[in-house]
């Protein structure tokens, strides 16, 4: 989706870290019988293999979205993720920063009394705690988020305010996010 997004920009250049890799050998199912199952690609993963072709003094950060950054504590080895680099997270109104400091797993995240102040605050600046660094980008006014694409997805309503064309139809053949996922 990546490069069908990107066609038109030259100066963009997918990577293919995250492809799952070819094997004869992988079971598959249903309607997309031909195509096999990839086994699950977790960020760690991802993020862990880019650090062995950098220098250690590179750091690596992690742009998302502060809808999905919401579930962060849900992924697979979060802690981990946030020991091995930093986040940007595209905020958005309505959140705030107490919300983005409860989002961190549980081992990361500040006790209660200390987020409290913070229920009124929007996220903006930086999050700097022992162990997670999360700088917030503010005024990120659009309405596009994955969230809201897979949501358009599963109630069966046009992607054309979301993404490119191309990427529409691409989602449409696969069958992604059918069940919001």
């Amino acid at each position: 989706m990546i490069a069908l997004a990107t066609a038109t920009e030259k100066i963009f250049l997918p990577s293919l870290l995250e492809a799952p890799a070819d094997s004869p050998d992988a079971p598959s199912v249903g309607k997309r019988s031909a195509l096999p199952i990839a086994p699950p690609n977790y960020s760690i993963d991802t993020v862990l293999r880019l650090k062995q072709s950098l220098k250690k003094s590179d750091q690596i950060f992690f742009l998302i979205g502060i809808d999905a950054f919401r579930d962060i504590a849900k992924w697979h080895e979060s802690e981990a993720l946030f020991r091995e680099c930093k986040f940007i997270v595209a905020s958005r109104p309505g959140h705030s920063l107490a919300d983005v400091a409860n989002s961190l797993p549980e081992k990361l995240r500040p006790a209660a009394h200390v987020t409290k102040p913070f229920e009124k605050q929007p996220a903006k600046g930086d999050l700097v705690l022992n162990g997670a660094t999360v700088h917030l980008l503010d005024g990120v006014h659009q309405a596009i988020s994955a969230t809201a694409i897979r949501e358009a997805v599963s109630a069966g309503k046009s992607l054309a305010k979301f993404v490119d064309p191309a990427v529409a139809d691409y989602i449409k053949k696969m069958e992604l996010y059918k069940n919001g996922r």
